[in-house]
């Protein structure tokens, strides 16, 4: 099977025992309207509360034409699909090497007074094809977990199960993604 979104929507309906959906973007039932509403958010939170390396990109950040207002000189636009900062560097005050150094973030702006930036981050990534299997099983599983309450009835026994199931993945996916 390959993966899309709409499979990954079905497993997670699955999971709660529901019907499945044939088509997330067109489907009109109300599985898949519920599959709408959550799949972007989950995903994006899922990919930002870890340090996926399926997600991980570096970037060299372009100026701002327009300077902070105060404490720091220089501003910097982060890439369009950034989630989370890994790492910040800077080659301006020791050649051929990267420093950390002092910064801080304002919107989708990285502020310092640095005079260039270099960052690792986690990105968005859109494209199914890309995911790690272990991040489908967690996507699936979080999917789920908010699909209880509106197509289950909330059952509490169904809930204890995912979070326990999301309790046993995690060290593995921690573990994997280490290496």
């Amino acid at each position: 099977m390959s993966i899309s979104e709409t499979s990954i929507v079905n497993m997670a309906l699955a999971k709660i025992g529901s019907k499945r959906i044939n088509d997330l973007d067109t489907d009109s039932s109300i599985n898949a309207i519920h599959g709408r509403t959550h799949y972007d958010q989950t995903r994006d939170s899922l990919m930002r509360s870890h340090y996926w390396r399926f997600a991980s990109a570096r970037a060299s950040l372009s100026e701002d034409t327009e300077s902070p207002d105060f404490e720091w000189e220089n501003q910097f636009i982060l890439p369009t699909d950034f989630l989370r900062l890994k790492s910040v560097y800077s080659s301006t005050n020791v050649p051929f090497e990267n420093t950390r150094f002092a910064f801080a973030m304002e919107g989708n702006r990285l502020l310092t007074n640095e005079g260039s930036i270099d960052i690792r981050y986690i990105k968005r990534v859109t494209d199914v094809s890309k995911f790690d299997p272990l991040f489908v099983e967690v996507l699936v599983l979080n999917l789920a977990l908010k699909f209880v309450g509106p197509m289950a009835g909330g059952d509490p026994k169904l809930q204890d199960k995912l979070q326990l199931e999301i309790r046993l993945i995690m060290p593995a996916v921690r573990a994997l993604d280490r290496q």
